[in-house]
């Protein structure tokens, strides 16, 4: 027996719903890396106010030059996690634009095959409606006719 067109369309329809399912997932888990990125920053910087906090009251005080000097190499360090970081996020920033768009692009086909299915649905009650009106005259001819 031969699949019809609103069950081929039906079948399409699960598979363009579970791909649209699929993109949202990945879109959503590049928002939590951005968002992991994020608090990781604001960490970042808060450990840098706290060293340059350190780093004055170390430049204020009796301090050796070796403590100031790594106080303030590990200040770099934090700088440059931070620069790395936001980097990173810009990254993942242009990776959530790009899935954003094939999120949309997978809902938007899982809406066309649920139209397309509708549209399956309705041609096929059309025509069955069409085909009991024609079995309905027949019969109606067969009990005229043997009258």
């Amino acid at each position: 027996m031969a699949i019809s067109k609103m069950d081929r369309f039906t079948s399409l329809g699960k598979i363009q719903h579970q791909q649209y399912q699929l993109a949202l997932k990945r879109e959503q888990q590049v928002r939590q890396s951005i968002d992991t990125i994020d608090a990781s920053v604001l960490k970042v910087r808060q450990y840098q106010q706290d060293y340059q906090h350190d780093l004055v009251s170390l430049q204020q005080g009796a301090s050796s030059t070796e403590k100031l000097v790594r106080t303030r190499q590990f200040l770099q360090q934090l700088m440059q996690m931070e620069v790395d970081q936001l980097a990173q996020r810009q990254g993942l920033q242009d990776k959530l634009q790009q899935a954003q768009a094939q999120t949309l692009l997978k809902l938007q086909k899982s809406r066309m095959s649920e139209m397309l299915t509708e549209q399956a649905k309705i041609a096929k009650s059309a025509a069955i409606n069409a085909l009991d009106a024609k079995q309905m005259d027949a019969v109606a001819t067969q009990i005229y006719t043997r009258r």
